[in-house]
């Protein structure tokens, strides 16, 4: 069971158990997971996260940043906007990103040369 409330009826009870899932266990044949995976592989990179609490906060980051941009899809073609809600996304995502960096990371090179080659990529 997860924590959410499973519904009988008109009423929820909340699951007597915690089951823990992770993004690992995902299905990977999934269009989503698959997008959700490759901007955190990219967000990781960018902002060269070399801790496990940076990868925790470029988790959040990618997940943040996917239900803004549902947000403005169902804005724009539904009319669906609660401004309050993405106000606040929008807050946390900021937060989270200024915690990891908003310039991109470039990894040190050993030489003048493979630096100047890596910017010329």
């Amino acid at each position: 069971m997860t924590m959410t409330a499973i519904k009988h009826g008109n009423r929820s009870t909340i699951p007597t158990r915690f089951e823990p899932r992770f993004w690992e266990m995902a299905d990977g044949r999934c269009a989503v997971i698959k997008e959700l995976r490759r901007r955190y592989a990219e967000l990781i990179a960018d902002t060269g996260a070399d801790s496990f609490q940076k990868r925790l906060l470029c988790q959040r980051a990618i997940f943040l940043a996917v239900q803004i941009e549902t947000m403005e899809i169902e804005a724009a073609e539904e009319g669906i906007f609660e401004a309050g809600v993405y106000t606040q996304a929008v807050n946390a995502l900021s937060g989270l990103l200024s915690k990891l960096g908003l310039n991109k990371h470039h990894p040190r090179t050993a030489t003048l040369d493979a630096y100047v080659e890596g910017i010329r990529q």
